[in-house]
C-alpha cells in the first residue's frame, strides 16, 4: 500500500493564525498610541485659535449687488488682535485696506500669493495701512489652523486680525463673500468689493487713498 505522503514541517501559520497576529498587532499599537500620547495631532481648537475683538459703531448693511449703500458711512471700528495675541485694530486709520480670507476659500488662496508679492514689491504706498482680517474660522475645513496657512506658509507679514469664533467682524463690516475689500479713508467706508481682485486694481485703489 502506498503510503501517504508527510505533511511538510515547513508550512507556515495558518490563515486564521495570521490575522490573530494582525489583531493583537492593532491591539497593542493602540494601547502604545495611548500610553505615549501619540495621537494624530489635529491641530489647535477653535476656541484656542478665535479672537475676541470689540466692535464699536453702526454696523455695515450686507454689501449688495449694485450700488453700495455703505459708501460714505463710518466703519465700525474694532480691536481685536493677532494670532500671537498682539492688539490690532481696524477702522480708525486715516487711510485703509482691509481684506478678510477664510483659509478654505480657494478665491483667497489664489489671491494670498499675488497679495504677498505685490507687498514685497513695495506696492503698499506710505501711509496706507493694509490689515488681513482672518476669519471663517472652521477645524473641519482645511487648511488648518489658518496661521499656518496666512503666515508660515503664505509668506503674509502684515497687520492681522482674527476674528471671532462667529464671525462678528465680517458681519459687523458687511461681508458677503470672501476674500472681501473694505477701503477706508479717515473711518469713511469709500468701497467695498467681494471676489478675487488684481493686484493693479489693488494697487489704484491704493494709490487713491493715499494721504
Amino acid at each position: 500500500m502506498a503510503q501517504q505522503p508527510k505533511k511538510s514541517t515547513t508550512d507556515g501559520p495558518s490563515p486564521r493564525t495570521l490575522l490573530l497576529y494582525a489583531g493583537l498587532a492593532v491591539v497593542a499599537a493602540a494601547l502604545l498610541f495611548a500610553a505615549f500620547g501619540l495621537e494624530s495631532d489635529t491641530g489647535p481648537t477653535l476656541e484656542e485659535v478665535a479672537g475676541d475683538p470689540t466692535i464699536e459703531g453702526e454696523v455695515l448693511p450686507v454689501l449688495p449687488e449694485g450700488e453700495d449703500p455703505a459708501v460714505g458711512t463710518t466703519a465700525p471700528v474694532v480691536a481685536g488682535a493677532d494670532f500671537d495675541g498682539d492688539p490690532t485694530t481696524i477702522g480708525d486709520a486715516e487711510a485703509e485696506m482691509i481684506v478678510f480670507l477664510a483659509s478654505w476659500c480657494p478665491a483667497c488662496q489664489a489671491e494670498l500669493p499675488e497679495l504677498v508679492e505685490w507687498m514685497e514689491g513695495g506696492g503698499l504706498p506710505d501711509g496706507v495701512e493694509l490689515t488681513a482680517v482672518s476669519t471663517g474660522l472652521d477645524p473641519n475645513r482645511p487648511p488648518w489652523p489658518p496661521e499656518g496657512w496666512l503666515i508660515d506658509r503664505g509668506g503674509y507679514n502684515g497687520d492681522v486680525l482674527v476674528d471671532d469664533a462667529d464671525g462678528s467682524v465680517a458681519a459687523a463690516y458687511g461681508l458677503s463673500g470672501t476674500p472681501f475689500w473694505v477701503v477706508l479713508q479717515d473711518g469713511q467706508v469709500v468701497a467695498r468689493a467681494a471676489g478675487q481682485l488684481g493686484m493693479d486694481q489693488v494697487g489704484s485703489i491704493a494709490q487713491s487713498i493715499a494721504p
